[in-house]
C-alpha cells in the first residue's frame, strides 16, 4: 500500500520562548479543526485513525512535523504559499519542505528492509519493564527485545490499515539505556534492525510516538534486498 505524506524542517522564530508540547498541541487541535474540502485532492481516500495524523519532533539537531494520510493534505494547505508555520503562539520558519503530497511504499513487499533509531525506542510499558528486568543474560534479553520490536511493527502497521499477507518478522541489536521522562526513570533502546516490513523514513515505533520517540530511518548502503532476494 501507499502511504501520503509531507514533511517539512523549521527553526522557530523566537527559539527562547518556543515550546514544543505546546506547538504540537495547538498544531493538532488545527487538524481537528480543518475543514475536509479545503483539504487537496486525494488527500481523504485514507483516513487514519489509530495512530497520529501529524508527527511533530526533534529529530537530533532538527524540528520536524511529518504529516501523513489527512495529515499530509491538512500540512501541504496550510504551507502553501507561505515560509511560515504558526501553531497557538510558536511561529516557526520553515527551512525545507517537501515539494508536494508524496506516496511512500508501506508494507510487506517480499523484501528485507535495514532502519535505524534516530530517537529513542519507548519500548517498555509497566508490564514488560517488569519482564525485561527478571531476564537474566544478554541473549536472553536480546531475543526478548526482538520478539516485541515485531509485536511493536505488527502494531504499526494494524494501526495504518496495512494488510499483512505474511507475519512481521525482524531481527534487531538494540542496547538500552536508561533516560528521565516525566520524573520517571525508564529504559528506552537504541540501535537497528532489519524488517519485512517496508517504512517510510521518520515515522516513529513503540510508545509516544507522536511525542517523538522510536523515530526510524532506512540505513542507506544497508543490507536491504529486494522481494527477488537480490541485493539492492
Amino acid at each position: 500500500m501507499f502511504l501520503r505524506l509531507f514533511s517539512l524542517t523549521l527553526e522557530p522564530v523566537n527559539p527562547l520562548q518556543f515550546s514544543l508540547p505546546e506547538f504540537r498541541s495547538a498544531l493538532t487541535r488545527q487538524l481537528v479543526k480543518f475543514p475536509a474540502p479545503a483539504l487537496p485532492a486525494g488527500a481523504g481516500e485514507h483516513t487514519i485513525h489509530r495512530y497520529p495524523a501529524l508527527l511533530c519532533k526533534q529529530v537530533k539537531s532538527e524540528l520536524m512535523v511529518v504529516g501523513i494520510c489527512q495529515g499530509a493534505g491538512f500540512l501541504w494547505q496550510i504551507t502553501t504559499g507561505t515560509s511560515e508555520l504558526e501553531a497557538g503562539d510558536h511561529p516557526c520558519t520553515i527551512t525545507s519542505r517537501d515539494p508536494e503530497i508524496r506516496n511512500e511504499v508501506f508494507g510487506i513487499d517480499g523484501g528485507m528492509h535495514e532502519y535505524e533509531f534516530l530517537t529513542p525506542w519507548l519500548a517498555l510499558n509497566q508490564q514488560y519493564a517488569k519482564k525485561f528486568y527478571d531476564l537474566s543474560g544478554k541473549p536472553a534479553r536480546d531475543a526478548f527485545m526482538q520478539d516485541l520490536l515485531i509485536r511493536h511493527l505488527t502494531t504499526l502497521a494494524k494501526s495504518l490499515d496495512c494488510p499483512l499477507p505474511t507475519p512481521v518478522t525482524c531481527t534487531a541489536q538494540v542496547r538500552f539505556r536508561r533516560e528521565r521522562i516525566d520524573r520517571e526513570n525508564v529504559i528506552v533502546f537504541l540501535g537497528k534492525f532489519s524488517t519485512n516490513l517496508r517504512i517510510p523514513d521518520y515515522l516513529g515505533i513503540g510508545q509516544s510516538v507522536s511525542q517523538g520517540y522510536g523515530t526510524i530511518r532506512t540505513i542507506l548502503g544497508g543490507n536491504e534486498t529486494d522481494p527477488d532476494g537480490s541485493a539492492v
